[in-house]
């Protein structure tokens, strides 16, 4: 069984990801860099999810979010962190269910958006000419999308990183316990 962390980016799935993998020795594996590695191998050519984004547009970019997923469907014992947009496919989100526990990583938008938009690079789905309504727009789409899904959620924006390592450490430990104890 795995875990699985989603949220808009920048919530933390990455840094959360690694050291949660860490304490329980998984694998952790990152979709963003199975995306970049899946285009280097279409393409022949390495680039950042931004830059993929920019030159594949957004259909491009979730059909290989699509089969980065897809490929994990055999994976387990690891902490998967997911781009943000993989989770607004029911596909995805679908495929991902059958192999593990979903954590949605809340982080409140003011702080949030100040943290994206201080960032060096402007994420590429975000409009250069208005930043603001567009982090705004894409933020109030996604966590109204996110809420409705199965997931434990953990508001992460004001707690220390070990507490939220602690946390979905322990509610994955109960989930785990709730299935061998049901036979699923």
């Amino acid at each position: 069984m795995n875990i699985i962390l989603f949220g808009i980016k920048g919530c933390g799935k990455t840094t959360f990801g690694k050291k949660i993998a860490s304490k329980l020795n998984r694998a952790f594996i990152d979709t963003d860099t199975l995306v970049e590695d899946l285009y280097h191998i279409h393409c022949g050519r390495r680039m950042s999810c931004s830059n993929i984004f920019l030159e594949v547009g957004s259909a491009g970019f979730r059909a290989l979010e699509y089969e980065v997923i897809q490929s994990l469907q055999d994976v387990q014992h690891s902490v998967i962190a997911v781009g943000g947009s993989a989770m607004i496919s029911i596909e995805n989100v679908e495929a991902l269910m059958k192999s593990g526990a979903l954590f949605h990583l809340v982080y409140e938008k003011e702080p949030l958006k100040k943290r994206v938009l201080s960032g060096e690079e402007l994420p590429a789905f975000l409009d250069p000419n208005d930043p603001e309504n567009s982090f705004n727009k894409m933020y109030d789409e996604r966590s109204e999308f996110y809420h409705r899904l199965n997931a434990h959620e953990i508001d992460v924006t004001y707690m220390k990183d070990r507490d939220v390592v602690d946390t979905i450490c322990n509610k994955f430990e109960r989930d785990r316990g709730k299935k061998e104890r049901h036979g699923k």
